[in-house]
């Protein structure tokens, strides 16, 4: 049975850019924005890589996985120009 390629990526927290999240996958790396939001401490508001967006179906589960891999951190996602 072969390992599904779209299940191996990462992501951390950029420790070369301030309020940046890096998520790598074979094909390379997405870099998404964040910034605080003004509805509180455990809120942050997620921005499209305008270098990428709009996009097609990579990024798109990209951006997904990032905006849970930050509620799973405790965070309630804002998404910018939703």
């Amino acid at each position: 049975m072969s390992k599904d390629p779209s299940a191996d990526f990462t992501m951390n927290f950029s420790r070369d850019v301030a309020r940046v999240m890096n998520y790598d996958d074979a094909q390379g790396r997405i870099e998404f924005t964040l910034d605080s939001s003004d509805k509180g401490d455990k809120w942050v508001v997620l921005e499209h890589d305008p270098r990428n967006w709009p996009s097609g179906p990579r990024y798109d589960l990209a951006f997904q996985r990032t905006k849970q891999f930050l509620e799973s951190c405790g965070f309630t996602v804002e998404i910018y120009g939703e």
